[in-house]
């Protein structure tokens, strides 16, 4: 894997960050582990023209009905015995965050995650 991001230019709380990549890529991992096809795509980097980092992860997934809106309230998930408190926590971190977006979407074959700090 090739890392271009610099973490000592991270615009944002290192555990903060750490807490979120952490549950996005716990999500990205059990998703993509109920599919035949098991990928998970992490892209980090500077994108200079916008002056903003990037972390985008992309996982093959099942449930192609999955809402992404719904997806962070508070008390859902699609895991069996699961409180459904990451994305909830995700989207917490994010607002505290006023420098941070976390855009969402899915294509037939990709779950995308998208972090944004400016």
């Amino acid at each position: 894997m090739i890392f271009l991001l610099d973490l000592q230019t991270l615009k944002m709380k290192i555990y903060d960050f750490a807490r979120i990549l952490g549950i996005l890529l716990d999500n990205a991992i059990e998703a993509s582990n109920e599919c035949d096809e098991k990928l998970i795509n992490i892209t980090f980097r500077n994108d200079l023209k916008h002056n903003r980092q990037l972390v985008i992860i992309e996982n093959t997934y099942k449930n192609k009905e999955i809402d992404t809106d719904k997806i962070f309230e508070k008390g859902i998930s699609e895991k069996e015995n699961h409180t459904g408190l990451g994305l909830w926590e995700v989207r917490k971190i994010i607002k505290k965050n006023n420098n941070a977006n976390l855009y969402t979407t899915k294509s037939e074959r990709f779950f995308s995650q998208q972090l944004e700090l400016y």
